[in-house]
């Protein structure tokens, strides 16, 4: 779930080991061992964006040319690799979006712990912390190591020093002429601190480079390096948009990077372990089936414990308070029969605890809307592969036609750990139901209830669930009289609002 502030209070899948001091840093990353990420990691694909699920961090990778790759983990740790590349970053930190106002560094404690390892050569290179301001368009550096040693050529002159972290950083400006930026092409100011010793792990007080620079450039009218002719530039520090630790090479660059540790912080502090959540079904009742799944309706638990995966595009207008902050990668919104789960990226996944009442061969529907084109939803049942539901989906941008993605599969009796898989960007997911193969279909969580008619939209399906099509009935008109106008064939019909179903008889 997507929000316009970020809590310090990063819940990262991992316990930390370390304690704090009251007058000192107590993290030492040269020495403490991190927890090592579980799973696979998440891919990244070309430049790309995105959150860590579970934290208050993001990703970035961006590249001009060449092939490369990037993998992060749910504590933040991440690798990559890179191969001719005419530039390529790799970056993992707080994101406060690209638009946006920015966030003022004043009153800030930003820190970073680190430790990696790269190989590889680049003409050029920086290894360390990154980040764009706005009012004005900065790009800045603080560089700990390099693949070759940055000189004034490429980091313009020098205005200062400070030291601190126990060592010497030199502080250089330099104008970019029309190059690629936040806001496509154009000129801006870059700003950078270079540490005199390399390094590989350790301790970043970023705060005080941000607080230096803010002393230095103080909107003093310059003509740097990069400058064409007699142009001035004005020397500032603007409102932070992102602050990340991360990895460029460029200049036919080939190599790679892994990170095996990573914190960041606002307020000097290391992250936070998890609130531990319980696992257990939504409500206390495990699903029902026969019966619907509602996609919202996932268990409680922790990040990779009931879901994980990130967030796909942003999800401002979603329902933000129906799962509430324990669960800030998953977005519901407002659609299909009622709720469903939206702004999706590819391999976000949910798990659900569900009771098998029946054993037996069961017709599966999922309810579901793709904006962006054709794609399916998978579904594993105790880690068990179960069934790939395939759809069509709409090019339009629609995501307000949802369709049935339909399959089948043997079930066993007993209570089962249900998993749905997204294996499409931008898939909503309303529900998924499980109907006995030759039985009617169940009539859902609520059972045979009275709908309420206050003038609302009503999703009508035959006996055999087959969905076919929605009615609008005005406040205190009949349900009844507008299925029989509607689809005029006598019969029994069910009709849907929300989670509630009711039969329907048209003679």
């Amino acid at each position: 779930m997507k929000k316009s502030s970020l809590n310090f209070a990063v819940k990262a899948g991992l316990v930390l080991a370390f304690g704090l001091a009251t007058s000192a840093y107590a993290v030492d990353a040269c020495k403490d061992a991190m927890p090592v990420a579980q799973g696979s990691g998440h891919q990244v694909n070309g430049n790309q964006t995105g959150s860590i699920g579970g934290t208050s961090w993001g990703f970035e990778q961006w590249s001009q040319g060449g092939s490369n790759s990037m993998t992060y983990y749910d504590n933040g740790t991440f690798k990559a690799n890179w191969s001719n590349n005419t530039d390529f970053l790799a970056r993992v930190g707080f994101r406060y979006g690209d638009n946006g106002p920015g966030k003022s560094v004043k009153g800030m404690q930003y820190t970073a712990d680190y430790k990696y390892t790269k190989t590889g050569s680049a003409q050029y290179g920086y290894i360390g912390i990154y980040g764009w301001t706005v009012n004005p368009q900065v790009e800045y550096y603080i560089v700990d190591d390099w693949y070759s040693k940055p000189n004034e050529q490429y980091v313009g002159d020098k205005f200062g020093e400070i030291t601190v972290d126990g060592a010497t950083y030199t502080i250089h400006a330099f104008v970019r002429q029309q190059e690629p930026s936040k806001t496509g092409t154009s000129t801006f100011l870059q700003i950078f601190s270079i540490r005199q010793s390399p390094r590989q792990c350790g301790h970043i007080d970023i705060q005080a480079h941000f607080d230096k620079w803010n002393e230095l450039f103080t909107g003093q009218q310059k003509q740097l390096k990069g400058s064409k002719g007699g142009e001035t530039m004005t020397l500032k520090f603007g409102n932070v948009t992102e602050v990340m630790l991360m990895t460029e090479a460029g200049g036919n660059a080939t190599g790679s990077v892994e990170y095996t540790y990573f914190d960041m912080s606002e307020n000097g502090q290391p992250s936070e372990p998890p609130t531990p959540i319980d696992r257990k079904p939504f409500g206390g009742t495990a699903a029902s089936i026969p019966g619907t799944v509602e996609a919202e309706n996932f268990d409680e638990g922790n990040y990779g414990d009931s879901y994980s995966g990130t967030q796909g595009a942003s999800g401002e207008d979603g329902d933000h308070d129906y799962r509430g902050e324990d669960y800030p990668t998953v977005d519901i919104v407002n659609g299909g029969t009622g709720k469903a789960i939206g702004y999706t990226a590819k391999d976000l996944w949910l798990e659900y605890t569900v009771n098998v009442t029946k054993a037996g061969e069961y017709d599966i529907s999922a309810y579901v809307s793709n904006g962006s084109g054709s794609g399916t939803v998978e579904l594993s049942l105790d880690g068990t592969a179960l069934a790939s539901l395939a759809f069509t989906g709409n090019t339009q941008e629609d995501w307000n036609t949802y369709e049935e993605a339909t399959g089948k599969a043997t079930l066993t009796a007993g209570e089962h750990v249900l998993r749905i898989t997204i294996a499409n960007d931008n898939t909503n997911v309303d529900y998924v139901k499980f109907s006995l193969d030759g039985e009617e279909p169940p009539l859902g969580l609520n059972g045979d209830v009275r709908l309420t008619n206050s003038g609302k939209t009503f999703q009508v399906f035959d006996m055999q669930g087959k969905f076919m099509g929605k009615v609008d009935v005005a406040a205190g008109a009949s349900i009844k009289d507008a299925v029989k106008a509607r689809f005029q064939n006598a019969g029994v019909y069910l009709v849907k609002q929300g989670s509630k179903m009711q039969r329907i008889a048209i003679k």
